[in-house]
């Protein structure tokens, strides 16, 4: 548990400046991560204060955990979230990585297991946030499993 920084401006846009009390962008971010089809996102609850996600649940597997946090956090208006979940068995976390201009999965994959080969294992690891291991963007936040 702590509190994971990412790029405020980056991400899915779920509303716009102007719009959205806290509540209602709580409410979007549920509905984001329902549609995402991420395991147990019906498990965690999701509050928003000034650009800040406090993911709060119980029960969810380590992996369940890490997709959808990294899913609150590549939200376009979150600039960090503060992870208060609990899991159901304790287990390794993942690693995060930030996506800069110009990398691709193969050059991170090169970059933190030693071979762009491995460039699937990121690309599975973030399935169902990423549809095509081509789409990736400056900002974005993606696990790196062990």
């Amino acid at each position: 548990m702590g509190l994971f920084n990412f790029v405020k401006d980056a991400g899915e846009k779920l509303w716009d400046a102007v719009s959205g009390h806290h509540d209602d962008q709580a409410k979007k971010v549920q509905e984001h991560l329902s549609k995402t089809g991420i395991p147990d996102a019906d498990k965690i609850n999701v509050q928003i204060a000034d650009g800040k996600a406090t993911v709060t649940g119980d029960g969810l597997s380590q992996e369940a955990k890490e997709k959808l946090l990294v899913a609150v956090g590549n939200i376009a208006g979150i600039a960090s979230v503060d992870d208060q979940v609990k899991t159901s068995a304790p287990a390794q976390e993942s690693k995060f990585y930030t996506v800069k201009s110009g990398d691709t999965l193969s050059a991170i994959s090169k970059q933190v297991y030693g071979d762009a080969n491995q460039y699937n294992k990121i690309f599975e690891a973030n399935k169902p946030m990423l549809k095509s291991p081509e789409k990736i963007y400056p900002g974005q936040v993606l696990r790196i499993p062990q």
